[in-house]
C-alpha cells in the first residue's frame, strides 16, 4: 500500500479555527491530523479533544486523534471515554496515540511513565473497546456497542518502549530522526517486541515522525529547524542514535541541556531556542531532519520507504501556529511528487 501522511497541528487558536484548517488539511490530500495533549503548556494550549471533535465536524475522511496524550495528565479512563466520544463523532475516525508525556509530565511535576504504566493503560484501552469486561476499581464497565477498530498507537524513542510497541500496540509513532540507519534500528527493535508476542507485519503499523521545512534555501532551513534536531541529543541513547546516522557523539554540555522556556522543542523564543542549539552541527541537522527543497524531501521520503515503514506524520517547528508554511510545502511540492 502508499504511504499515508498526516500532520501535526498544535491546539492554537479556537477549535473553530482548527475546524477550518482540518478541512484544509483534508483538501491538500493528508491522511490524518494529530494534535498534541499537553494541558496549557505555556499558558497557550488548550483541550486537544474540543479542537479534534471541532476538525471531525469538519472533515469527511480525515483521521484525527491526540498526538500524543499520556496516562498521567489523563486518567487512562477519562482518554478512553473522550476518544470513544471522537470515534463516534467522526464515524469511526479516531486514533488514540500515547506515549509517556516528557512534555506534559514536568508540567504537574512528574517524571514520565514508566514502561508498566504504559503497558497498563495500553491493555485497558483494549479491553474497553473491545467491549470486555473491565474493572475499574470496585466497578465493572462493559461498551454496549464497542468500537474494536479503535487503533491504539504508542509514540516511541527509546528501544524499550519500541519493543513493547511490537508487542502490544496496534502500531507505533517512532520518534528517532529520519536518518534510514537511525529508522533501520527503530524497526529491529520493534520486529524484536513483535516476535515475542508472536505477532505478525500486518499487525503492527509503523509511523514515522519527519521534522521538516520545505525551503530551496537548506542554509536557513537548517538555520531555523537546528533545535528540533537538538532534540535528539537529550534522550539517554543519544550516542547510539547519532552513531546509527553516522554523526559524531554528542558534545558535553557543560551548563547541562538548554531549558528555555518552556523546554527547548516548544520554547516560546525561537530564536533563544536557536542560541542554545548551536551545539548542533549543520550536517546533523540535515541527517537526522528533511530540510530541503520539495523534490529532495521526495526523494528521502522514498528512501525511507524502502524500509518499510507504513505513514510519515509531518511537523514543522511551531508548538504556538498551525503549520501554514509546511502544509503549503507539501500539498504543492512533495506530494504531488509521490501521488
Amino acid at each position: 500500500m502508499p504511504l499515508s501522511f498526516g500532520l501535526r497541528v498544535p491546539t492554537a487558536g479556537s477549535p473553530q479555527e482548527t475546524a477550518e484548517y482540518a478541512a484544509r488539511v483534508e483538501g491538500a490530500g493528508l491522511d490524518f491530523l494529530w494534535m498534541p495533549d499537553t494541558p496549557l503548556l505555556a499558558g497557550r494550549w488548550r483541550d486537544v479533544y474540543a479542537h479534534l471533535t471541532a476538525a471531525a465536524m469538519a472533515t469527511k475522511t480525515l483521521r484525527l486523534g491526540p498526538g500524543v496524550t499520556n496516562p498521567l495528565t489523563r486518567h487512562p479512563v477519562t482518554t478512553a471515554s473522550a476518544i470513544l466520544t471522537l470515534d463516534e463523532t467522526s464515524d469511526g475516525r479516531a486514533d488514540l496515540v500515547a506515549g509517556t508525556g516528557y512534555s506534559s509530565a514536568y508540567i504537574i511535576g512528574h517524571k514520565a511513565a514508566t514502561l508498566a504504566t504504559m503497558r497498563h493503560a495500553t491493555l485497558l484501552w483494549r479491553s474497553i473497546f473491545e467491549g470486555q469486561a473491565t474493572q475499574l476499581g470496585g466497578l465493572e464497565i462493559t461498551l454496549p456497542t464497542p468500537r474494536p477498530r479503535l487503533p491504539i498507537y504508542l509514540a516511541a524513542t527509546g528501544p524499550k518502549m519500541l519493543e513493547l510497541a511490537g508487542e502490544i500496540a496496534d502500531g507505533v509513532l517512532i520518534n528517532v530522526g529520519s536518518a534510514p540507519g537511525v529508522v533501520a534500528w527503530a524497526l529491529e527493535r520493534l520486529a524484536a517486541g513483535m516476535r515475542r508476542a508472536g505477532r505478525q507485519r500486518h499487525e503492527v503499523r509503523r509511523i514515522l515522525v519527519v521534522h521538516a521545512m520545505v525551503d530551496d534555501d537548506k542554509a536557513r532551513a537548517i538555520d531555523h529547524m537546528r533545535p528540533c534536531a537538538a532534540g535528539y541529543y537529550r534522550h539517554g541513547h543519544a550516542r547510539e542514535l547519532l552513531r546509527l546516522a553516522g554523526l559524531p557523539e554528542p558534545p558535553a554540555l557543560a551548563a547541562g541541556f538548554p531549558r528555555p522556556y518552556p523546554d527547548l522543542g516548544h520554547a516560546v523564543d525561537w530564536e533563544e531556542a536557536k542560541q542554545a542549539s548551536a551545539f548542533v552541527s549543520d550536517a546533523a541537522v540535515e541527517t537526522m531532519l528533511c530540510v530541503a527543497s520539495g523534490a529532495a524531501i521526495a526523494d528521502r521520503v522514498r528512501a525511507l520507504e524502502t524500509l518499510d515503514i507504513d505513514a510519515i506524520w509531518w511537523r514543522d517547528e511551531a508548538s504556538y501556529t498551525r503549520p501554514e508554511a509546511l502544509l503549503r510545502g507539501l500539498e504543492k511540492e512533495v506530494l504531488p511528487r509521490l501521488r
